[in-house]
């Protein structure tokens, strides 16, 4: 009888806290009938189904998205998209470098007091 005690006992020793149990959502909260957390968990569900229902029903409008630049020209085929892009980032490139070309020399800089000589 000792033989099966000993583990027995080693285990409960080694039992987790009911309140930790109830941290880790193991077990359900002791104190609460099972009738009342029943329909706490149904009145949480409901809450999270209304909650995403309203964010749904109130999303904006693809037109909306495409003045905010979230969502590319929905005109032109994805596979056409990038190299519309790629125009895009060519005219960038080309006004970086014409204000790179107007921009002032460190000794300019230094004469007008923006930069301190070393």
């Amino acid at each position: 009888m000792t033989a099966t005690e000993n583990p027995l006992a080693s285990f409960l020793s080694s039992r987790p806290d009911v309140q930790d149990l109830v941290d880790k959502n193991i077990l359900k909260n002791p104190g609460v009938a099972p009738a009342l957390q029943k329909q706490r968990d149904e009145l949480e569900k409901r809450k999270v189904e209304d909650s995403l229902r309203h964010k749904i029903d109130h999303r904006p409008s693809p037109e909306t998205l495409l003045k905010q630049n979230i969502l590319t020209n929905m005109g032109v085929a994805p596979a056409l998209q990038n190299p519309a892009g790629e125009h895009g980032k060519k005219e960038l490139h080309d006004n970086l470098e014409k204000k790179m070309a107007v921009r002032p020399t460190k000794e300019d800089l230094v004469d007008q007091g923006i930069l301190q000589e070393q």
